[in-house]
């Protein structure tokens, strides 16, 4: 049985602090709301951007996950939440030897536009804010005194997560010249990825720093619309999608992931949007 906390408790977080009280772990869980927790999840109040509301943490921690959503998407929600937010965190731990810190980062880190083929050895220059101050946060753990790992996610989707469905239903059509490359990773699985790292980390195995988590088939913008439209059958008429030009549009590889020894539950989005679509009652 481990002690974990897990800095963060969204979708991702949330979930994740279930599934290891599930397990056995004594897990706690921290917020900016009172709102409750699932059951066996240990709550703490606090903003990591304020320092001043921010509990003690519980002591002998084996795990830490900081896995913040910023409240605000803008240049200073970002700095606030992912790298001061961090630093708050980190002073925190201080006198504390957890096995492992792990970081939910994006792939906004990379600034490749072109199709290219990104791994966590590609350069990355992000221009974006969102990007840049995502990388300083990677950094900033990376250059603590903690072992630390990063996890790169791509576009997380799944339940309650139907943007791309949305935009097919609706008609949206993007050219299939240029293409345009898209990445995406189910919900279930950015908890498989993690759990699998929490698990290495507690087994005292070895673990990269930094590990880019995506399905194993990236795919063009036209294919997944085209197979969603198809899939549903009722559709609007044809309309462009909006600032496609503004897309990311690289192909990330999971190979070191793959090398880890994780196994995709959605390997890629047919597996994962057909079920979607399933539940959804749209096939």
């Amino acid at each position: 049985m481990a002690r974990i906390l897990i800095v963060g408790t969204g979708d991702i977080g949330g979930n994740l602090a279930e599934q290891l009280v599930n397990a056995g772990h004594d897990v706690w869980g921290m917020r900016r709301s009172d709102k409750p927790l699932a059951g066996g999840v240990q709550l703490l109040i606090g903003d990591v951007a304020d320092r001043d509301t921010l509990p003690s943490l519980p002591g002998d921690l084996d795990i830490v996950v900081y896995s913040i959503a910023s409240p605000v998407f803008s240049k200073e929600g970002y700095h606030d939440y992912y790298v001061k937010g961090l630093k708050n965190i980190l002073k925190l731990l201080k006198g504390q030897s957890p096995k492992r810190v792990i970081f939910v980062s994006s792939s906004s880190v990379y600034h490749q536009m072109d199709g290219e083929w990104v791994d966590e050895l590609s350069e990355t220059s992000p221009t974006s804010f969102a990007g840049k101050e995502m990388l300083v946060a990677e950094q900033t753990l990376l250059e603590s005194n903690f072992p630390g790992t990063v996890v790169r996610f791509t576009g997380i989707y799944g339940p309650g997560r139907t943007r791309m469905i949305e935009q097919a239903r609706h008609g949206g059509y993007c050219d299939p010249e240029p293409p345009v490359w898209t990445n995406r990773i189910h919900r279930d699985d950015c908890l498989g990825v993690l759990t699998l790292i929490i698990n290495r980390a507690l087994n005292d195995e070895p673990l990269d720093d930094i590990y880019l988590a995506s399905d194993d088939e990236p795919a063009t913008l036209f294919d997944v619309l085209e197979w969603m439209k198809d899939r549903i059958g009722d559709v609007d008429p044809d309309h462009d999608v909006g600032e496609v030009t503004r897309r990311a549009n690289r192909r990330c590889s999971n190979k070191r992931l793959r090398n880890l020894g994780y196994e995709f539950l959605y390997p890629n989005y047919q597996v994962g949007y057909d079920l979607m679509l399933t539940d959804m009652g749209l096939i």
